[in-house]
């Protein structure tokens, strides 16, 4: 957050000297109190490059700088309604800017698809795709439900196959043909990287995950870096790797699917160091928010020179997950009981401990905890001689001592002053809570179970 305000600020002083591009667009149903924003996007991250719009009843019209790089613009109209079954989201407009004045005609209710360009041949080109798109992947479907359900000895069935590889490669010779004929053109380019894998006919699920796996990323062009100013590559890598993940897999499982995803990814990015470590930087951020430390470890061991030079606060982010991995042995550190008495770790001798990091404000916390006392009486812990050891982070001491005193646990519950502060939280790479480690007696890291499942199954495989 801290680099994207800095970055907006720079920004901010060309503003006021630099000739302007517009951008207008005509937006029907717009709200009354509509507060629209024009955004910039790069890498996956999104910055200001217009908040204060001229608003007229439904005529928005931003100003870009003139020195404002091509790429792909949003522009943020409003929010959707919240529900319980669908949480407010953006209604945004995505758009090409490549140093030219834009006019577009649009709905409120569904601007991506009801954009009509009004002024902007790249946007012309780049919206008449997008439309064509939406009709070549309808037929598609509707292609894939005969060639994978309809028998195979009946003539329809050649028929329709005959069909499904001919809308498949028209697609690939219209790409071709556009792009061939607009080459000075950004549209051209972004176009160029929506090529898919053409897929035969009856193929079983596996097959047909497979070739798409093996061929998905042949078909981008990870060597264009004009590229990273629109949502090209950080859309193509986050489908890569959703494709590897599975709805039914456990999150190690899913952990491990996304490694064997990197490992397929990263020798493709050689071509280029700068997208290489732009994409990892995206990598990283996203697999953080998804708290998958073995995959941040796994980039740490395998791919920590690939960040780059002027990545030092993410390399010291990956170094910690590859220290606190599966297999390494915990830091040492001093915390203090209830009474104020000391404990320390390393003098703690058992032949398997839990420690558990947690704090009494943490909705997820108090889920784990309540199950505990359960999975103690059931002598879970007794039979596998496991003792936990809790860390309790809270910033008010006060808070934990409350806590403890109704709480019912044969367990080692300790407090440490400075909450994420703290150098406990930093020599054991805390950022959330709560964060268990299962340790061995020579204090070396068994498992990280991340739910109450996982740390059942993680203790039945002790021996």
């Amino acid at each position: 957050m801290f680099r994207k305000i800095i970055v907006l600020l720079l920004l901010c002083p060309l503003f006021t000297w630099a000739k302007d591009y517009q951008v207008r667009i005509h937006v029907k149903n717009l709200p009354a109190d509509s507060q629209p924003i024009l955004l910039r996007i790069y890498n996956g991250n999104l910055f200001i490059l217009d908040s204060i719009p001229a608003v007229n009843q439904e005529e928005i019209t931003f100003r870009i700088p003139e020195n404002t790089r091509p790429g792909m613009l949003r522009t943020i109209l409003g929010m959707s309604a919240y529900s319980p079954m669908m949480p407010s989201q953006p209604i945004a407009l995505n758009f090409i800017f490549n140093r030219e004045n834009i006019e577009i005609n649009t709905d409120y209710q569904d601007p991506q698809n009801a954009a009509e360009i009004v002024t902007s041949e790249e946007n012309k080109l780049y919206f008449g795709f997008m439309k064509s798109d939406l009709l070549f992947f309808k037929k598609l479907g509707l292609l894939e439900q005969v060639v994978q359900n309809y028998p195979e000895q009946d003539e329809f069935y050649q028929k329709a196959l005959t069909h499904y590889l001919k809308v498949q490669n028209e697609r690939e010779k219209f790409i071709d043909k556009t792009c061939k004929i607009n080459t000075k053109t950004l549209a051209s380019r972004i176009i160029k990287n929506q090529k898919m894998p053409v897929l035969p006919g009856k193929l079983t699920p596996e097959e047909r995950d497979s070739l798409i796996n093996q061929q998905f990323l042949s078909e981008v062009n990870f060597n264009d870096t004009t590229l990273l100013y629109t949502n090209i590559y950080t859309d193509k890598v986050f489908r890569f790797i959703q494709m590897h993940m599975k709805p039914t897999a456990t999150p190690r499982e899913n952990e491990a699917n996304c490694i064997r995803a990197i490992d397929q990814l990263v020798p493709v990015l050689d071509i280029n160091p700068t997208i290489q470590q732009h994409i990892l930087q995206f990598l990283i951020e996203g697999f953080e928010s998804m708290k998958m430390e073995e995959v941040l470890a796994h980039i740490s061991s395998n791919y920590l020179q690939q960040c780059g030079s002027n990545s030092d606060i993410i390399k010291q982010r990956l170094e910690g997950y590859r220290k606190m991995a599966v297999g390494q042995k915990v830091p040492d550190f001093t915390s203090n009981k209830t009474q104020g008495e000391p404990f320390n770790l390393y003098n703690h001798i058992s032949p398997y401990t839990l420690i558990l990091f947690w704090h009494t404000g943490c909705e997820h916390c108090q889920i784990l905890m309540n199950n505990l006392p359960g999975l103690s009486r059931a002598g879970l812990f007794s039979d596998h001689q496991l003792q936990i050891i809790g860390v309790s982070i809270d910033e008010n001491k006060e808070e934990w001592e409350k806590f403890s005193e109704n709480y019912q646990l044969d367990w080692i519950n300790t407090h440490v002053e400075g909450s994420f502060g703290s150098q406990i939280a930093s020599d054991y790479n805390l950022f959330a809570t709560p964060t268990m480690f299962l340790i061995d007696a020579e204090h070396n890291i068994i498992a990280k179970p991340l739910t109450l499942e996982e740390l059942k199954n993680n203790i039945m495989e002790l021996k």
